[in-house]
């Protein structure tokens, strides 16, 4: 865990400012700060400490009464890489722990886009999937933006797109959790005639979860490229994965229960279990990234009029079979 030191030196002597300012530079371990308060600018110090590589400095204040100046130790790349391996492993369980969380947070809190990307290759090279490395880091990526970007939730009425969006999650997470019912009671049924009304539900949902599609499209069409115009590309990168992931399944599903009879029932009930399961777990999870990060993400820094035109490129694309009446103008 990255841990920040204040110092004050506002109105000490020459040498007792030194006695504080150099050994606690000296004293940083890699990935801590060091923030020292003046009553004048330091410049004369950060031309100094720019002519070391190890330390990264940035002013937190300047002026007219006060300068604040954050001096950060930098990790190095073969540390980084080793801890970044390390976190990629522990976060592939399910259970990890909060402070597995909080140290791969600091970690890429200290680490830049640039130097995170080189990182990335040298870990594929070494056997880990790019893939694997987005998936397992997507949550932090995605925490470490909430964060910096999402101080309250806000709210907005229909028609506005994200208002929709967030109607058609309720609908999505209705049949999810419908879903992962007969799921579970799938594993105690024994055949097709077992099944009972639970194989004609079964078509149901996986045809709203197919008619999802266009919510998607207008997500990946409508919405992401106006947050990456803003700078916000990773999260949408995140989220177009997993639509490729989803569609994927779903598609599955889609055939498995609608030509049920294509199939003996114990390969049936095998793949139902397994996609079901994949489905209602994860489809839920990056609904919630959705709602609770994405959504607020753009509702802080697109215009209105980007909004607008948001909206538009929705009704263009078209809405699901059970989008709300009054969240569109196009059916």
């Amino acid at each position: 865990m990255s841990i920040t030191r204040t110092i004050d030196v506002k109105g000490l002597g020459h040498t007792e400012k030194e006695n504080l300012i150099f050994p606690g530079i000296e004293a940083l371990a890699e990935g801590n700060t060091l923030r020292i308060i003046f009553d004048f600018n330091p410049l004369p110090l950060v031309y100094i400490l720019k002519t070391r590589s190890e330390f990264e400095i940035v002013y937190e204040k300047e002026g007219p009464k006060e300068w604040i100046l954050n001096i950060t130790k930098i990790i190095s790349e073969d540390d980084t890489k080793e801890q970044l391996k390390e976190l990629i492993r522990q976060l592939k369980d399910d259970k990890v722990s909060a402070e597995v969380k909080e140290k791969a947070k600091n970690l890429l809190q200290t680490v830049d886009a640039k130097t995170l990307g080189i990182l990335e290759q040298e870990l594929v090279l070494e056997g880990i999937s790019h893939e694997e490395i987005r998936k397992d880091l997507c949550d932090i990526h995605l925490e470490i933006i909430k964060d910096k970007l999402v101080t309250e939730k806000i709210e907005v009425q229909p028609p506005h797109p994200a208002h929709t969006f967030m109607e058609e999650h309720i609908v999505i997470l209705n049949s999810l959790n419908e879903l992962s019912d007969i799921v579970k009671k799938l594993r105690s049924i024994t055949s097709f005639k077992g099944m009972g009304p639970y194989l004609e539900k079964l078509e149901e949902i996986s045809h709203h979860l197919l008619e999802a599609e266009s919510h998607h499209q207008r997500e990946e069409e409508g919405l992401f490229p106006k947050l990456e115009k803003h700078d916000i590309t990773e999260p949408p990168e995140i989220m177009r994965m997993d639509h490729v992931e989803f569609r994927k399944r779903k598609q599955e599903l889609g055939e498995v229960t609608h030509n049920h009879r294509d199939y003996d029932f114990a390969e049936f009930k095998r793949k139902v279990i397994e996609l079901g399961e994949y489905l209602a777990k994860e489809l839920e999870n990056h609904i919630f990234k959705e709602d609770n990060i994405i959504y607020q993400i753009a509702l802080q820094i697109l215009s209105p009029e980007e909004w607008e035109k948001v909206k538009k490129d929705c009704d263009k694309i078209g809405y699901c079979c059970f989008t709300p009446e009054d969240q569109n103008t196009e059916k």
